[in-house]
């Protein structure tokens, strides 16, 4: 007997060994009485332990021979002592274990009373300690995930109800013994307490769950029944309500109406979204266009773009019911109509050149009679390429022509007016004519000039023979009453331009006088040019604005606002300084951004 007494406190005193593992103490002031840590093996404390919590609960299994513990103040200097269910203090070591305490069965209160190292603080800890019978065959707690027991969960009532949706097709199923120590089987298969046990599958209709435990000792069994009701699959197949982006239903919607007209979207619109809103959230909603994939949507939102093409198009909203077995679809008849634009982007044309417009239809041109004929390149907008070009000269046939592609040669009739016409059909068969009249002259007339700096470039309208020497040219200023001289004269046999080198004194704004003499340049047909006089102020508009600019500070005290308003009221102050064709508030504020900082109040 001895023996087996000595071998169990030697068994209990290595179990606490392991268990209570000897912990290091921080430095504590010698008034704290917290506890650092209380270690269990009869069963797990609730809450878990922190120093500031004074009260717990413990489950013991019923297997034990009885509650003991061990722990450890904060400060290594606090005493402490311990009483189980009221009995006498008795001393207890710093992490040792009691060993094993006389327990009654069912509930006791376990105490560790903590003295501080300078006796001024005393704190008492408290575990109320239940310790089942051997013979305990109760749940203390039954659970089912995603339904409620009715009644509420007792030990006592062995028989319960609950009820799922049809999308519910399993459960777990949570069961907490009284006594840990006892078992239990979940449809006859072993479970572990306090652990979900599942799926458990569901049929529609009525489930029966039992759950059967035995007690510890194997003398007492009891079976809790539950009968869980998975309800039948919803058949509503109908939405709600129903949203169109982008048109609109011929007749307000209706749940049991299956069908419906939209009213025409123009060519722009390429796609439309729909909102359906199911009657039966359980239920599932898809939409379609044109027969192609149904895509799974969500209710009350927005769908995916459903793609149009150009004419009818069928969209399709189907409802599958949570019964599959069940759906409905609903029908969306809309027309998407042709594209209307027959307008062009570009036309150009080789040889030659058109300040081309959008708006602008009609056209002229003069080219030299040595050009035979002219090609042309029509250009569509970006968004309009099914529209159709079609191309002819002087009414003969219309040929075709690609967009961005030159046209095939178009011959030129000498002597007489000729006509070349651009004829663009958009999708719908709105038509727009494009005319471009073209005139062959043999005699070279100036056609465009280019002032870069002191060179002059002059454009003609035929390929050149010859050109007479510089004193066929004069530029004069006539802003300061000054010939230029001119020299360099420069071209090349067959080119149509012809450069020189004006020198002298001007600046950005002087009022420029180009004359050509009669007989300055010959083309190759023999012919020459008839006397030309021109007018043009030097410098592009920012650098007369900038010339003219220095000059506003007309009485050396800064600009104010009276010579901006003067240079802006003068002859010269109109002018269009962003290139935009117009004289707006926009080149004002060129104007002023300018003037910056040399801009005074009056």
């Amino acid at each position: 007997m001895r023996i087996a007494k000595l071998l169990m406190f030697v068994f209990t005193a290595m179990m606490l060994i392991v268990i209570f593992p000897w912990q290091t103490q921080a430095a504590v002031s010698d008034a704290d009485a917290d506890l650092m840590s209380m270690q269990q093996g009869a069963g797990a404390l609730s809450p878990d332990f922190s120093p500031s919590v004074t009260e717990y609960r413990l489950k013991m299994r019923s297997s034990e021979q009885g509650f003991y513990t061990a722990a450890s103040p904060a400060n290594s200097k606090a005493t402490m002592a311990y009483s189980m269910n009221g009995s006498a203090w008795i001393t207890l070591a710093n992490n040792t274990s009691t060993g094993y305490i006389p327990t009654n069965r069912g509930e006791n209160t376990f105490q560790i009373k903590v003295t501080s190292a300078d006796s001024s603080t005393i704190k008492t800890y408290k575990v109320h300690v239940y310790f089942p019978a051997t013979s305990d065959a109760d749940l203390s707690d039954l659970r089912v995930s995603g339904a409620a027991l009715i009644p509420p969960f007792q030990s006592t009532t062995t028989n319960y109800t609950a009820s799922v949706p049809y999308a519910t097709n399993s459960l777990s199923l949570t069961g907490l013994l009284n006594d840990p120590a006892a078992t239990f089987l979940i449809n006859g298969t072993a479970a572990s307490d306090g652990a979900a046990f599942g799926p458990i599958p569901l049929n529609v209709g009525s489930n029966t769950i039992t759950v059967q435990t035995t007690s510890y000792d194997k003398t007492a069994n009891k079976t809790y029944t539950i009968t869980v009701v998975r309800a039948a699959p919803g058949t509503n197949a109908q939405l709600s309500a129903l949203t169109i982006f982008g048109s609109t239903l011929s007749l307000p919607f209706q749940p049991h109406l299956m069908g419906y007209v939209l009213a025409d979207v123009p060519y722009s619109t390429s796609s439309l979204a729909v909102a359906p809103v199911l009657s039966d959230v359980n239920a599932s909603v898809y939409v379609r266009a044109n027969g192609g994939s149904y895509i799974q949507a969500v209710s009350g939102s927005p769908t995916a773009l459903l793609p149009l093409k150009v004419g009818s198009n069928k969209l399709e909203i189907k409802v599958v019911a949570e019964d599959p077995s069940e759906e409905k679809i609903y029908t969306l008849s809309v027309t998407r109509l042709k594209n209307s634009d027959a307008s062009l982007s570009g036309l150009s044309v080789s040889p030659g050149h058109l300040d081309f417009s959008s708006q602008v239809t009609d056209y002229s041109m003069t080219v030299s009679r040595s050009v035979p004929s002219l090609t042309v390149k029509p250009v569509l907008p970006d968004g309009n390429p099914v529209a159709k070009i079609q191309v002819r000269v002087n009414g003969g046939s219309y040929v075709s022509v690609q967009s961005g592609m030159d046209s095939p040669a178009l011959p030129l009739i000498s002597g007489v007016p000729n006509v070349i016409e651009v004829l663009v059909t958009a999708q719908d068969g709105t038509t727009r004519l494009y005319t471009i009249r073209v005139t062959q002259a043999g005699t070279p007339m100036l056609t465009k000039m280019v002032m870069d700096g002191m060179k002059v470039r002059l454009t003609f309208s035929e390929p050149l023979r010859s050109v007479a020497d510089a004193t066929y040219f004069s530029v004069t200023n006539m802003s300061r009453n000054a010939a230029l001289s001119v020299t360099d004269v420069v071209y090349t046999p067959g080119a149509a331009e012809v450069g020189f080198t004006a020198s002298g004194l001007f600046q950005p704004g002087d009022d420029l006088k180009l004359r050509i003499q009669a007989g300055a340049v010959s083309s190759f047909s023999g012919e020459t040019n008839a006397a030309v006089s021109l007018r043009v102020v030097y410098g592009d508009a920012m650098q007369q604005m900038l010339r003219r600019l220095a000059d506003l500070d007309t009485d050396g005290d800064g600009i104010d606002i009276r010579e901006v308003l003067a240079y802006l009221n003068s002859p010269y102050g109109h002018n269009d300084l962003n290139g935009d064709g117009q004289f707006t508030h926009e080149d004002v504020a060129i104007v002023l951004r300018q003037i910056g900082a040399k801009f005074v109040s009056p």
